[in-house]
């Protein structure tokens, strides 16, 4: 790991799980500014124009029975001042939209999907909060 010694992967991780499931809830609330603290500009202006659009839609994604199966440091770098750790999340959950009205638009509300995300989160170098700066998917 290129970051001091002090670095817990173990604490790391944790906080990653924890960040996962806060930024899921927002999600599904549509409303990211529960989660601005952890988000970078522009990963909050993706994630809150995403939601927007489902509320201009009148639609709900639902994120349910969220179980994350394993969360693993897979890159670890330091570029332009500032420190970059990506996350591979392995998790699953109940994943479909709704109306608002209720109605089942998309997705199953009982059949759980596996899925595999990589979360990169950054920082300026040194102690700083690390914030979620991009979502991808393999």
């Amino acid at each position: 790991m290129l970051f001091r010694s002090s670095f817990d992967e173990r604490r790391f991780t944790d906080q990653c799980t924890d960040l996962f499931f806060r930024v899921q809830g927002a999600w599904a609330n549509r409303d990211m500014s529960t989660v601005r603290s952890i988000l970078t500009d522009e990963m909050f202006g993706i994630l809150q124009g995403e939601a927007d659009k489902l509320k201009a839609a009148k639609k709900f994604n639902k994120l349910d029975n969220i179980a994350v199966r394993n969360v693993e440091i897979t890159e670890a770098w330091q570029e332009a001042g500032n420190d970059f750790i990506t996350v591979k999340y392995l998790a699953n959950l109940v994943d479909y939209t709704v109306s608002e009205s209720g109605e089942l638009l998309d997705g199953s509300k009982t059949e759980p999907v596996k899925f595999e995300e990589y979360w990169t989160y950054s920082r300026p170098v040194g102690n700083n909060p690390w914030q979620l700066s991009a979502i991808n998917q393999p």
